[in-house]
């Protein structure tokens, strides 16, 4: 049987982040992988820590659907918890660009950048951005349009 392609285990990855299957983890995240929240300054190591904050996640992630999938295929694809919006990539590095409503109730967009080796999850950055209505001051050179709900 062929090893999946590099897309195909992040999209996996992303799956199982978002729907909470933290069993399904083992097989895609490497031995070495670490992931980083550059606006916090945290790092997370393996794939133990990624369960635990994932099981330790206050109120849990409210499911918002798996819209949109691009790079060098487009594919639609649905899952629990983000709005995953766009994936683009060459190679063995992706991107993925979310939505998610936190436990407040405040939606955000989640954009994570990951990277393959060796058949799994090795390296993932990701970004978070509150969502705030339009300035007025655009309002002249701007269409506004809704976001994903």
């Amino acid at each position: 049987m062929p090893s999946p392609e590099p897309r195909e285990v992040f999209e996996a990855f992303l799956r199982a982040v978002n729907s909470r299957k933290t069993a399904a983890l083992d097989a895609l995240v490497h031995p070495d992988y670490l992931e980083t929240y550059p606006q916090s300054g945290e790092r997370t190591h393996g794939v133990e820590n990624l369960r635990a904050i994932m099981e330790h996640y206050p109120g849990g992630y409210e499911d918002k659907g798996l819209d949109r999938t691009v790079g060098s295929e487009d594919r639609w694809v649905v899952t629990a918890a983000y709005t995953l919006l766009r994936i683009e990539g060459a190679g063995d590095t992706f991107t993925s660009v979310q939505q998610a409503r936190y436990p407040d109730g405040s939606e955000w967009h989640v954009i994570s950048i990951g990277e393959i080796r060796d058949g799994r999850v090795w390296r993932v950055q990701t970004f978070f951005a509150p969502a705030f209505d339009p300035p007025a001051w655009r309002s002249s050179w701007v269409e506004v349009v809704q976001t994903n709900e």
